[in-house]
């Protein structure tokens, strides 16, 4: 009787640890709910928050390649100086190469969005009807490119790195090219009509020298400010630079002969 109660209790032993645990341990092993992260109001954090690291990125690019180049930058430096992680770059942009690129869409943007308003008027026909209103229309056009370049604190991280692709062209400077070549296409419009002659090779060296007057006092600026005596650029000096340039305009543009008369 001993031995059979024995193998009767080893029995129900045996099928005790093949019976299921209770429904109170199988519910603490179900997964715990997961907060709902595909909301609306998430979405657009997460897009905000992707947002201003990518800007935070080309504004670091921008500075660094400013200075040393797209050789001499490294995605290490322009992550840290942007406060962000390495991988940022990958993810946001794919690679250094595509974020130098970034850069020079970002300030063609800028300027784009600056000028508009002014190259809007360089488009309008009615700047066109006569010599006269070429020329007060370039002025007016060139007056306000003063204002953008040397009245804008970004002007000059935009500066440092357009002269070095100008010096040292990439495919960034296809981008760089195309903005500043369809700005110098209008103003050669204007130009041609306040001449009165075509479109040809003389019209667009004209341009040229128009342009190239304004931009000296951002590229060689410490020497325009040691021999001017001056601190900075600000209102009045650029009021100044601006009643010169418009002179110069008037000069540049004034018809064949006159001059002599």
């Amino acid at each position: 009787m001993t031995d059979t109660n024995s193998q009767r209790g080893e029995a129900r032993a045996r099928q005790s640890k093949r019976a299921p645990k209770p429904a109170k341990a199988a519910a603490s092993r179900a997964p715990v709910p997961r907060p709902k992260t595909t909301s609306r109001h998430y979405r657009r954090a997460q897009h905000d928050r992707g947002a201003e690291t990518r800007a935070r990125l080309i504004e670091a690019a921008l500075d660094v390649f400013g200075r040393l180049g797209p050789d001499g930058a490294s995605t290490r430096q322009i992550a840290r100086q942007a406060g962000v992680n390495l991988a940022a770059i990958v993810y946001h942009f794919g690679g250094k190469e595509a974020l130098h690129l970034a850069v020079a869409e970002h300030i063609v943007d800028r300027i784009s969005t600056l000028l508009q308003p002014v190259l809007s008027e360089l488009a309008d026909a009615r700047s066109l009807a006569s010599p006269a209103a070429a020329r007060a229309a370039l002025i007016h056009v060139i007056g306000n490119w003063v204002e953008v370049i040397l009245g804008n604190a970004e002007a000059e991280r935009w500066s440092r790195f357009i002269v070095r692709e100008q010096m040292q062209p990439t495919r960034a400077f296809e981008t760089i090219g195309r903005f500043m070549g369809g700005a110098h296409s209008l103003a050669t419009r204007l130009v041609a009509t306040a001449l009165g002659r075509p479109e040809d090779e003389e019209v667009r060296l004209r341009v040229f020298t128009v342009i190239g007057q304004i931009l000296v006092f951002r590229v060689a600026q410490a020497l325009v400010l040691g021999r001017m005596g001056w601190k900075t650029i600000g209102p009045a000096e650029r009021a100044k630079i601006k009643h010169v340039v418009g002179e110069n305009i008037l000069a540049i543009l004034a018809p064949a002969g006159a001059a002599e008369r």
